[in-house]
Parts: structure tokens; sequence; C-alpha cells
């Protein structure tokens, strides 16, 4: 794995082609592809001449890829919703660069072309067709902390449904755009760029539900998960030390959080908790104190303590479990494209 210069690991680079598979074998390994970079669908390419490739990077709270293919249908139902390994839901923000989209889901169905955005959820059946060749560049972002983030209550409001992407959305999509494009050959700016991103998607979902939130204060509240991102390995990490990093007050920030069913330490404790649990599905072989020391817990004791809390299981057993289950995603290598 790629590292950083203070030690954090670079965002992994999996390529996928049909021009890899052997002669006959595309659309199979076009399906296991599909079902790695994403989430478990059942496609169905069309025409006997398919072929396709997705390069994708996958960072440290969301994962962005490029996409080319011949036309195809894709469907999540609610039996592969049930029968996925998935450990959490997750929204797709697509950008259709040419081609065009069918997408269908929460009883609605819009035709997404170049230039607009469109939305899908993982944890609602879905079906997707392009019925031509087709290129988008697709964002994956966690549902419930890109809700969270953007200070919106979840609901399936902005599913199948195109949005211009002008004004600041269209600067946003812009950004995520670029960085697909680049990523592959700028590891390192993309890695710098990670915390922006997560903020950036966030504001993006808040964009596109304006009059259904406060987008001043849900643009601070990212800025404040950030924050706390970036100094999760410093212990003495406390709500007086992210005000002054932000140049807010104290009362500021604690309502930046009222009505997101946290408080600002209790989703400070989430964040630490959220990058161990990973630290231990994709290091196994890190030891447990000091992907305690590197999250920001004062000693392996209140380490365990706060992580039995919340998982019901020691980190030991977390991690076994992950092994035994296969939660760690296969490695897969960097393919030409």
């Amino acid at each position: 794995m790629a590292m950083a210069r203070d030690g954090s690991a670079l965002p992994r680079l999996t390529s996928f082609s049909t021009r890899d598979a052997p002669h006959g074998d595309e659309i199979d390994y076009w399906r296991q592809a599909r079902r790695e970079a994403y989430v478990s669908v059942r496609t169905d390419p069309v025409g006997s001449a398919f072929g396709g490739d997705i390069t994708l990077g996958d960072h440290a709270d969301f994962r962005l890829s490029t996409k080319r293919a011949r036309p195809e249908e894709v469907r999540r139902s609610a039996c592969d919703i049930a029968q996925g390994r998935e450990d959490e839901d997750y929204l797709y923000l697509v950008f259709q660069q040419s081609g065009d989209l069918l997408v269908e889901q929460a009883g609605r169905r819009t035709l997404a072309g170049p230039g607009p955005l469109v939305i899908y959820d993982s944890a609602e059946p879905f079906h997707l067709i392009a019925r031509d060749y087709y290129e988008q560049v697709v964002l994956e972002l966690p549902a419930d902390d890109a809700f969270s983030l953007a200070g919106v209550n979840r609901s399936d409001d902005l599913l199948a449904r195109t949005f211009d992407c002008g004004g600041a959305s269209g600067a946003v999509a812009a950004f995520f755009v670029h960085l697909a494009q680049r990523q592959d050959g700028d590891r390192l700016g993309a890695h710098h760029l990670e915390s922006q991103a997560t903020a950036l998607g966030a504001s993006l979902i808040g964009l596109l539900a304006s009059g259904r939130c406060a987008l001043p204060e849900s643009l601070r509240r990212t800025e404040a998960l950030a924050y706390m991102r970036k100094h999760l390995a410093d212990p003495d990490l406390d709500a007086e030390g992210i005000a002054a990093g932000l140049h807010l007050s104290r009362r500021t920030l604690f309502r930046l959080f009222e009505g997101t069913g946290e408080s600002v330490m209790a989703r400070l404790r989430s964040l630490r908790l959220e990058r161990a649990r990973l630290t231990l599905r994709t290091q196994p072989g890190k030891q447990i104190s000091t992907i305690a020391l590197e999250t920001g817990f004062s000693s392996s004791v209140h380490f365990y303590r706060a992580f039995r809390t919340v998982t019901g299981m020691t980190p030991s057993e977390y991690r076994q479990a992950g092994v035994a289950g296969g939660a760690a995603s296969p490695v897969v290598p960097d393919l030409e494209t």
C-alpha cells in the first residue's frame, strides 16, 4: 500500500477492463467487476460485443470512479439487498459524461444525459438502463454520513431525479469530475484533497436539498467534521480545541450539532471508532495498541472499553469476524484501461 509522507495511506486505485478477460468471458468478468466496484446487482449487457472498463479510487471516506461501457441493463432487487454483504448503505451520485442513463427508483424514473446529475441509493431497489455506449463519473458516499453531514433528514426525495449542474452545484460537480479524471496519475494530490472532497460531497447533498436545511450551518458542520478527522490522533482534542481551530465559539460549535443525534464529543468518538474499524478490516497486521493511539484514544484500555460498548465485541474479535466473513475487499491488481 502506497503511503504519504505523514504515514497515511494514499487512495487505492483499482482498474477493471473487459479487455483483460479471456475471450468469451467478458460478460462474466464485467458482472464480477461491477460487484467489486459498487454493490451487488444483476447486470445484463446488451449485445454480443460488450466491453467496458472502470477505474476506481478508494479514498478514506468516499469512492470515486470513472466508468465506460457499452449498452447494459442493471437491476438491484429487494432480494439482492437482503443478500448483499455491504457494511453500509451508499448514495451514488452519477455525473453523466456521454450517453444517456435511465434511472428508476422510489417510484420515479428519469433520463440523465450528459451534464445533469442523477442520484440513486443502494438501500432501495433500482433499475438502470443504458441503451448506447456511455461514460460517467460516479461518487459513492456512505448514505447516513452524507445526509448527516449535510444536515438533511434521510429520505428518497433526491433519488431518480435529474439536477442541472449550474452555479454552486456545477462547481462541486466539476471538482469531482476533474478529481476522478486525475486521481490515477496524481494519487498524492488526490489524497491531500480527501477532507475537502468529503465536505464538498455533503455540501452538494445540501445544495440539492435546498429549502430543507440551513446550508451555512451545514457547511460549517462539514468543516468541523473535516477538522476532527484531520486531528483524530490527538487524544487531547476536545470541543474547546475544535472550536478554536475553526475560529468559532463553543456555543456556535455545539449549535452546529444540535438535531443531528450526536453531540460534538459523541461525534468525535464515533469518527474515531469508524476509523478504528476501517483499520482493523484493512490492515490486519497492525497492532491494536497502535490503532488505539492512531485514533486518539488515551490508552488501549479506553479503546477496548469504547469499542466493545459500541460494537458488542473486542477489537480482536471484530478483526477475526471480518477475516472469517471475508469483510476485507479483495486485492485486485491495477490494469491498463
